[in-house]
């Protein structure tokens, strides 16, 4: 592709075909040099080179040069390529080379509509303007700022100035340059800038005065009013009473009821200083203040005490008509009055990019920002404060009207000391009151945890407590069972073992009375002492496997009872008498079993202690209970003194712990001389006793 050898071709690129890096081969002179970069005009056009960034993007190999040959009035030839730059297209310098000096083309000299559309980005220009500004940077390079047909326009020299501040500033000159925009985010330009080589592209049209302070006269209530001469280009001079200061930044002067903003930096003033003053009119605040002022001070003069205005009314000033909006001249606002405010701290916020400490307030329920030029107190948000400052308004123009509307207000405070603290808080802040609803939470879910562990820890312990109990309840149990059922067993044992020795002793004393009068009854009694020892044998069997059927299988109870008494006394020459009264219900095999054991225990005992000759026995039945009388009319004896199981007698103790186990009760009547009466009752809980085989 051919390279492109014309500036106006490549400023006529569009920002798309400028990236695309088209080939450059161009030459011209050098009207402007800065660090790494050159201006070269075509002889036509100027247009921006860069060397710098050429190195980062690969186009300019090696190292970089050396451009403080390259003067203004250089000759060059430079081959690269093309880039959209920041706003307007530029050239990435690939190679150069120096041709000798050439004439720097004449200027543009463009009108303020050009200088701020844009279009001249990069170009010499001529412009003529009154200097505002002079200061140098910690390096030692002068800014300067001119007002350019009321524009605020920098402008930067490439070398020192042999111009001083003073006479310089307030002068009118005409300024050689290449006008450069500044270019925001979006490559839109929001500025203009102008670069000049040095002194000898700055001429001094009209010095400034003499002496400053012999610029004309304005009142503070009259900055800007119409006049058909009107010229805010150049200093005024004004005088007043200094009611608020900012050390090293602006303060406030008052002149009858106007108060008037002064930008001084270097101003040492101090409230009720009466000053004279001579700067700018700046018209860029919706109020007018004076920026750049010369002060001197001229005597002493009184502040006047802070107002205590209503928000209200200090966004809502008296006007000439709600229709206009506009206000009446001679009735003050509160921009520049000194005001105290009463309200509740709301915050402290960080400083800002100036190092001012903004505090926000809440007063009559509006928050007000105060901003403080030094670092703040340790004052307690939430406490009552007394702000006493200066207020300044906060305007904005209404939407296609021609007006401008208070939208809010701030204070400035000169110290600390201007905010008071009037009560602190209550100890119960928000921030205290979530901390402890914060620290009872956790302590809650923390009881609940805790509580969560004991109750599966009493659960655990719980259940081993009731094993345990439960192991030791079942060894009591097998203990007390086994207590029982041997006491059951030498019980039965006593009984049977004492009834069948009973038998066989009368059935073989028998058989040995007649063993030689009468052989036969011998023998027949040997028998019957015989079958005694068999069935003794048998039951003590039965008694041992704990077997309660006792022989009753298929016969009732009586005749059961009624066989094994006789049995008893066959040959004793002692008459038994069976009765019964009721219905002969069935009983229940362990009920009927333990009646014949105690049946016979007291037979037993009949035959072994009473004499007696006849022996009667009652059987009596209803349905809820049984009861078994024994009567007989023998010797007798005292109940009380019958010997028990210690001294080796087991009858009557058996007898009555068989009752009771059996839930019964046993009745003994005796007495020495008239007989003996034993009687038991057992109940018959059918509900417990019903699925028991019955007899």
């Amino acid at each position: 592709m051919e390279p492109l050898t014309c500036v106006e071709q490549i400023r006529g690129l569009s920002r798309e075909d400028a990236a695309r890096a088209l080939p450059v081969k161009l030459s011209g002179v050098v009207i402007h040099k800065a660090l790494m970069s050159l201006v070269l005009h075509d002889g036509k056009t100027a247009i921006y080179l860069d060397f710098r960034f050429a190195q980062l993007q690969g186009v300019w190999k090696g190292p970089l040069p050396d451009l403080d040959k390259m003067i203004p009035g250089t000759g060059v030839e430079i081959e690269g390529v093309t880039d959209p730059g920041g706003f307007s297209p530029m050239v990435l310098v690939a190679k150069y080379r120096n041709i000798g000096p050439q004439p720097i083309p004449q200027p543009i000299r463009p009108d303020l509509e050009k200088l701020l559309a844009g279009s001249l980005d990069s170009q010499w220009v001529e412009v003529e303007g009154v200097v505002r500004r002079f200061e140098k940077s910690p390096s030692g390079v002068s800014c300067l700022t001119l007002l350019v047909g009321g524009h605020s326009c920098p402008l930067l020299p490439s070398n020192q100035l042999n111009l001083s501040r003073e006479q310089l500033v307030d002068a009118k000159v005409r300024v050689r340059g290449v006008l450069l925009n500044i270019a925001n985010l979006r490559s839109q330009t929001s500025g203009l800038k102008i670069h000049c080589n040095g002194a000898q592209d700055i001429d001094v049209l009209v010095p400034p005065p003499l002496d400053a302070f012999q610029a004309p006269k304005v009142a503070l209530n009259k900055l800007i009013e119409f006049r058909p001469d009107a010229d805010l280009g150049h200093r005024r001079a004004s005088s007043g009473v200094v009611i608020f200061a900012v050390p090293g930044q602006f303060f406030y002067v008052l002149d009858g009821q106007s108060c008037v903003r002064v930008d001084a930096g270097d101003a040492q003033v101090a409230p009720g200083d009466l000053i004279e003053f001579s700067g700018f009119i700046d018209a860029s605040r919706v109020l007018a203040s004076f920026s750049e002022a010369l002060v001197r001070k001229i005597g002493t003069g009184t502040v006047p005490a802070p107002d205590a205005p209503l928000i209200s009314e200090i966004l809502n000033p008296k006007t000439r008509s709600a229709e206009e909006m506009v206000m009446e001249s001679g009735l003050p606002d509160s921009n520049g009055r000194l005001i105290r405010l009463v309200g509740v701290l709301r915050g402290v916020l960080p400083p800002d990019k100036e190092g001012n400490t903004i505090v926000v307030v809440e007063s009559d329920r509006y928050l007000v920002k105060a901003f403080l030029p030094v670092a703040a107190s340790p004052w307690v948000v939430g406490s009552v404060v007394e702000l006493s400052g200066v207020c300044e308004l906060e305007m904005e123009r209404l939407d296609k009207m021609p007006w401008f509307s208070i939208t809010g207000f701030h204070v400035w405070l000169s110290s600390p000391g201007d905010l008071r603290v009037i009560s602190e808080p209550p100890w119960w802040t928000p921030r205290r009151l979530s901390i402890l609803l914060v620290g009872v939470a956790l302590i809650l879910v923390l009881a609940l945890v805790w509580g969560g562990t004991m109750r599966h820890q009493v659960s655990v312990r719980g259940a081993q407590l009731a094993s345990e109990i439960a192991a030791s309840e079942l060894a009591q149990f097998e203990f007390d069972t086994i207590l029982r059922e041997r006491q059951r067993l030498a019980i039965d044992l006593h009984d049977n073992l004492e009834q069948a020795l009973t038998g066989l002793a009368l059935q073989l004393e028998i058989a040995s009375r007649n063993r030689t009068s009468d052989p036969a009854l011998s023998e027949r009694h040997l028998n019957l002492a015989q079958q005694f020892l068999e069935r003794s044998r048998n039951e003590i069997h039965r008694t041992v496997w704990d077997l309660r059927d006792h022989g009753q299988e298929g016969r009732g109870f009586l005749d059961i009872l009624n066989e094994r008494v006789s049995a008893m006394v066959v040959g004793a020459g002692i008459t038994i008498t069976l009765k019964s009264e009721g219905d002969l219900i069935p009983m229940p095999a362990l009920i009927a079993g333990n009646l014949l054991l105690l049946a016979q225990e007291a037979v037993t005992n009949t035959l072994k202690h009473s004499g007696a000759k006849e022996i009667f026995i009652l059987l009596r039945l209803s349905p809820e209970e049984v009861e078994l009388v024994l009567e007989d009319h023998g010797c007798g004896f005292n109940a009380s003194e019958v010997p028990g199981h210690h001294e080796g007698h087991f009858g009557l103790q058996g007898m009555r712990e068989r009752t009771k186990r059996l839930g019964g009760q046993i009745e003994l009547q005796a007495a020495p001389g008239q007989g003996t009466t034993l009687r038991v009752r057992i109940p018959l809980p059918a509900e417990k006793l019903g699925e028991q085989r019955k007899v």
